[in-house]
């Protein structure tokens, strides 16, 4: 057993599980009831899969390796770090905290339950979101993501659609800082513990492992590849691919404005990227000048690929830019038949002998024979 079962108590009562909502590698986030206020919360409990045990007959977490207690005891540290991180954040679109407490031989803390679920599993159930939407959300998280960036110096590292939780009022709010990252007011990481990737959303830095300096442009790649996932239903080719040359392909109807945004926002090289979640909060307009997207892939007809919905994709090419390509196909065939009708009529009008003569000329050399 794995998890605590339901009816498990905590903090002497406090808190009732109802249920496991997730779980990863590094914890285990149950339903519960917070029972002095008889209202539903999320408890996220540490505990590393890859270590950690827990027996059928008790709620007590157990490390049964002795080489592994170095590393859950180095992860722990990190989870009452995150913990304690989100409880100084105070932003609308910030997950917070209730409480953090000790028990079973782990750490918990208790956050407000969002019952929309996850824009991951909105995508999944209602589809591609239209621009209007997917904006709205996008813009939500910019700005939490602003507030982390300029007020407390904090890079999130691990936003995707699954990490981005619906509060059942329209409202967006980003959780999971398991692997974030303070810094200094010098702009140097104060902590050394790892950072992951998430294969499509992570930039090429967190794949090399080169976060030791502040840099909100990572947290803004991985927020232009959620807004590619809401517009496409996919996520986006993972940053190693891309700089390996596989172009980012998108829908031939999204407007070029989105287009902008999300090529400013995901440009694999980090100098060449938008340095600031303003991309997303001026939609694409920063001090009154699109970002420059010259060195985006050229659009070409010959890299259209189909989905399984039947949108239609490409580096960017429109209809429009079809149309005009079949137009001087049609022009170059008028001006083909034009050029040979001319030359038959110059030939004939030059011949010394018009269609009458010729047919003389012709019985009249016979009949000489």
């Amino acid at each position: 057993m794995q998890h605590l079962q339901p009816n498990t108590t905590l903090q002497g009562g406090k808190y009732r599980i109802e249920r496991v909502l997730g779980q990863g590698g590094f914890g285990i986030t149950y339903l519960a009831v917070q029972t002095s206020l008889q209202r539903k919360v999320a408890v996220k409990e540490f505990f590393m899969e890859k270590f950690c045990a827990r027996g059928y007959d008790t709620h007590t977490m157990d490390v049964p390796s002795t080489g592994g207690r170095n590393e859950v005891e180095q992860y722990r540290r990190k989870f009452i770090k995150e913990a304690n991180n989100l409880a100084r954040l105070n932003h609308p679109h910030i997950i917070s905290v209730i409480e953090v407490f000790e028990e079973n031989g782990t750490v918990y803390y208790s956050m407000p339950y969002l019952p929309g679920g996850s824009l991951l599993e909105y995508v999944k159930v209602n589809g591609v979101l239209s621009e209007s939407e997917a904006m709205k959300y996008i813009k939500q998280i910019a700005g939490a993501l602003k507030y982390m960036h300029d007020d407390m110096h904090i890079c999130h590292f691990d936003v995707k659609p699954a990490n981005i939780l619906l509060d059942g009022k329209g409202n967006a709010i980003l959780i999971d800082f398991g692997i974030s990252k303070n810094y200094d007011d010098r702009g140097f990481e104060t902590s050394m513990t790892p950072v992951g990737v998430s294969e499509g959303y992570a930039p090429i830095e967190q794949y090399q492992r080169n976060v030791e300096e502040f840099s909100p442009a990572s947290d803004v790649y991985a927020l232009g590849a959620t807004l590619y996932f809401l517009l496409h239903g996919k996520r986006p080719v993972n940053a190693p691919n891309r700089a390996g040359g596989t172009a980012l392909m998108m829908r031939r109807t999204l407007s070029s404005n989105i287009k902008d945004i999300i090529n400013a926002s995901m440009k694999v090289s980090k100098n060449d990227r938008a340095k600031s979640v303003d991309v997303f909060i001026n939609e694409g307009f920063l001090s009154e000048q699109k970002f420059n997207v010259a060195d985006t892939p050229i659009d070409d007809e010959r890299t259209l690929i189909d989905n399984p919905s039947g949108h239609k994709y490409s580096s960017g090419v429109t209809e429009n830019t079809k149309s005009t390509s079949l137009w001087k196909y049609v022009i170059l065939a008028l001006l083909v038949i034009a050029l040979i009708v001319g030359y038959i009529y110059y030939s004939n009008s030059r011949s010394p002998l018009s269609m009458p003569q010729i047919e003389k000329a012709s019985y009249q050399d016979y009949f000489d024979k």
